[in-house]
């Protein structure tokens, strides 16, 4: 008798067990759905002469344009072309920074045909500096790409930027830690320059 009771606890709570882990499974079904069907932001895109806070920077694209001669220390081999973007950036921490680096990234299928850019600040041609804090500096980034990639007449970047914590989870203290993309930038592509 007792191992017939033994044998029905046994089975009940196993039942038991199986039934709250189904019900458990299903809930958490039920929230990932959820989860999936809400809205997703809607990240900000801007275009030529808007301007954007994008975490370390405060960006206004002016124009771009495609050229096959040499700008600034930059110039296209054979069967290359150089898209080039001007754009107005202004530090908005309170150190001297160069992150600016990756701001601004093609779609992945041009990013794997092309070279990594040579960015120049337009008043001396220096390449890659600092920009000091509080001061709009005209920025002119150079992509090399082959010149039969098509690009299409409009472009269209997105835009990736450092996130401000007021205090790290390791150190506890404020900085500007990992990168997102935060919006976009559509612009028409201009006719060949130089």
């Amino acid at each position: 008798m007792w191992s017939h009771f033994v044998t029905f606890r046994s089975k009940a709570t196993a039942w038991l067990t199986a039934g709250l882990g189904s019900f458990a499974a299903l809930g958490l079904a039920f929230a990932m759905g959820a989860f999936e069907a809400a809205e997703k932001p809607v990240l900000p895109e801007i275009t030529a002469g808007q301007s954007m806070e994008a975490g370390k920077w405060l960006i206004k694209p002016l124009k771009i344009w495609t050229t096959s001669q040499k700008i600034y220390g930059t110039t296209p081999k054979e069967g290359q072309k150089a898209v080039v973007f001007e754009v107005e950036l202004m530090n908005r921490t309170i150190e001297s920074d160069r992150g600016y680096y990756t701001t601004f990234q093609w779609p992945a299928d041009i990013a794997d045909k092309i070279e990594q850019p040579m960015i120049y600040l337009t008043r001396d041609e220096s390449m890659t500096p600092s920009l000091q804090p509080g001061m709009p500096e005209k920025m002119v980034y150079v992509w090399l790409m082959p010149k039969d990639l098509a690009t299409g007449s409009e472009i269209r970047l997105a835009i990736e930027a450092y996130g401000f914590k007021y205090r790290n989870n390791l150190t506890g203290t404020p900085g500007w830690w990992s990168k997102n993309i935060v919006g976009s930038l559509h612009m028409p592509l201009q006719q060949e320059q130089g």
